[in-house]
């Protein structure tokens, strides 16, 4: 999780404005990839998997989060598959050392 909190002293008004505005742009990010995701796949996406998308994780990472969501039953054995696939051309995955990189989002 990306640290929000680095150098925050509770005296530093304008630190936490920062603060404020970085968890606002992150949070529309979030909403808007899963949001896209979501319609290209047709199915619900677990937000943690989405969240390591977008903290630029490796694709080895998120396989391993699309694995634990499919053992907690949050998506199905079959669409755990397919969003292993689409990620990879989505986002030109060569690699399973490869990051997440929004430049190469290809939708």
């Amino acid at each position: 999780m990306k640290k929000f909190f680095k150098n925050y002293t509770i005296n530093d008004v304008q630190n936490v404005t920062e603060i404020i505005k970085e968890i606002e742009i992150w949070n529309k990010e979030f909403e808007e990839l899963k949001e896209k995701l979501e319609d290209y796949f047709k199915f619900e996406i677990a937000n943690y998997i989405v969240s390591d998308i977008l903290e630029c994780e490796t694709y080895n990472h998120v396989c391993l989060m699309i694995n634990l969501a499919v053992v907690n039953n949050r998506i199905s054995l079959e669409n755990g598959t397919t969003l292993k696939n689409g990620l990879k051309k989505l986002f030109k995955i060569n690699n399973m050392f490869d990051k997440f990189d929004k430049v190469n989002f290809v939708m």
